[in-house]
């Protein structure tokens, strides 16, 4: 099982960053949480998003493969 980080607008489609994976929850959470990695996800935000929706929530999800 994967973990994703699954970001959730306030009026557009929610969507996966989907750069990044995790093996385990806490590893995803411990990578959302590290204000190290604000501006990147502040960028892939941003990519896919623009800048005038609001972010509702931020949270790692797990993901099926196959």
């Amino acid at each position: 099982m994967n973990w994703v980080i699954l970001v959730t607008l306030y009026m557009g489609d929610p969507f996966v960053i989907p750069y990044k994976t995790f093996k385990y929850e806490n590893a995803c959470v411990k990578y959302v949480n590290n204000v190290d990695n604000a501006s990147t996800l502040a960028i892939e935000v941003i990519a896919a998003a623009g800048f005038n929706d609001p972010i509702v929530d931020i949270s790692c999800v797990t993901r099926r493969d196959g």
